[in-house]
């Protein structure tokens, strides 16, 4: 066996142990010392390197932001770590929606490569199970998302035909992004409106999209807003985040496992936990209606403390059911 050849099984070894190969430290060790104990130049050793890429092009890649002259392999365990359950129930959710339009047409992808992963999704719901509300698609889904995408980033004003309590009205707006909540997707927009200033247009609803030649500048205060969005019923205002609203909550020490494992919005915050167990949480929004389903929801184990309007709101919904 030659030294090279001794070198180069060495550095498959390591790299099949997911280890991280640096030319620096490789030239500390004995196998890659020259005669007279002097360490091997640079050239030397990535001649090494390049006999493994020439036989397996895609076996490991350059660390970026490590020491210079490092790498490591793309192994199956480096696969494995990136398929968490959040990650497989987002693929999974993704091939569903992708299968119940016409994506997979309009894609350029081979009809074995289509098979492969449609077999690899189906191992995985054998194990898993996501329950989802159901996705809103149209069979000319791909084509709206292209004129969406193409509105957004040549930002273009567009007239798009939108269903409101089932007829069709035509709103010009000036698209930002598309935003994708509850299991919706949203196209978020400036409008010129005497009541409001943005709004979020769901998607399913839009019929139709009509070019325009005329452009736009980004409101810098609504691009940041869009980033704050929490839920459907986020409300802009101009400068909105001298707007925002606390809303503290306590939720009973029966049900507070479900809130101290889980962000029900981001903006969620535990401010206390009492003697009795209860958690006091806070969450800031744009509007008091923003956090009206989650209250609904986990009744009877959850009560408002402040602001007192939205205490009085849902009880005055409460009673009225009641009384019905």
């Amino acid at each position: 066996m030659t030294n090279q050849t001794a070198r180069v099984l060495e550095l498959l070894k390591r790299f099949n142990n997911n280890n991280i190969v640096c030319i620096e430290e490789l030239q500390t060790e004995y196998l890659w010392q020259t005669k007279d104990n002097k360490p091997m130049s640079d050239k030397t050793i990535r001649r090494d390197l390049n006999i493994i890429k020439a036989i397996f092009p895609e076996s490991f890649e350059l660390v970026r932001g490590a020491n210079k002259g490092c790498y490591k392999a793309i192994t199956k365990q480096a696969f494995n770590n990136f398929m968490n359950p959040n990650n497989i129930s987002l693929m999974v959710q993704t091939f569903n929606m992708a299968q119940r339009s016409n994506l997979f047409e309009s894609l350029d992808i081979d009809r074995i490569d289509k098979s492969i992963i449609e077999n690899k999704v189906n191992d995985l719901k054998k194990i898993y199970e996501f329950k989802n509300k159901p996705f809103e698609n149209k069979p000319n889904d791909f084509e709206l998302f292209k004129k969406l995408e193409s509105s957004i980033y040549h930002q273009k004003h567009i007239v798009i035909d939108y269903e409101v309590l089932g007829k069709i009205e035509k709103i010009e707006v000036q698209p930002y992004k598309i935003l994708f909540m509850n299991e919706n997707f949203y196209l978020a927009c400036e409008v010129e409106h005497e009541d409001y200033t943005f709004s979020p247009f769901r998607i399913s609803k839009i019929h139709s999209v009509l070019d325009t030649t005329k452009t736009f500048h980004k409101n810098f205060d609504i691009e940041e807003f869009i980033l704050t969005i929490q839920t459907p019923f986020s409300r802009y205002t101009k400068n909105f985040k001298q707007n925002l609203v606390d809303v503290i909550l306590e939720v009973d020490s029966a049900k507070a496992e479900f809130f101290k494992v889980k962000k029900h919005l981001l903006s969620q915050i535990v401010l206390k936990t009492k003697e009795n167990g209860n958690l006091l949480i806070k969450f800031t929004v744009t509007q008091e209606s923003e956090l009206e389903e989650l209250i609904r929801k986990w009744i009877p184990y959850i009560k408002v403390i402040e602001p007192l309007s939205l205490k009085d709101k849902i009880h005055s919904t409460l009673t009225k059911y009641l009384n019905n």
